[in-house]
């Protein structure tokens, strides 16, 4: 009986953790990637928009960030599409 709790907590563990990552990670690395883009850049005289380019640096880090967002929706698509097949990923 107490082993069948022990491996519902580490089961509850990993979708919290999971959770965490994914549902509070992503949308805040994306949102860095948003911050990045904008660091360096003024704005014009109305406020909505921008009067100079984004900086090299500011590019090259947004570029990471996205793509960093990119790889883990399509790595969690991967693993919806192999689970549906039967296919095994982990262990």
């Amino acid at each position: 009986m107490g082993e069948i709790f022990l491996k519902a907590f580490e089961a509850l563990w990993q979708v919290l953790v999971a959770g965490i990552v994914l549902g509070a990670g992503l949308p805040a690395v994306f949102a860095l990637g948003i911050r990045v883009l904008g660091n360096g850049r003024t704005l014009a005289a109305d406020g909505s928009t921008y009067s100079s380019p984004p900086t090299g640096a500011g590019r090259a880090g947004s570029t990471v960030l996205f793509a960093v967002c990119v790889a883990a929706v399509l790595f969690g698509i991967f693993l919806i599409v192999a689970g549906g097949f039967g296919i095994k990923v982990f262990g």
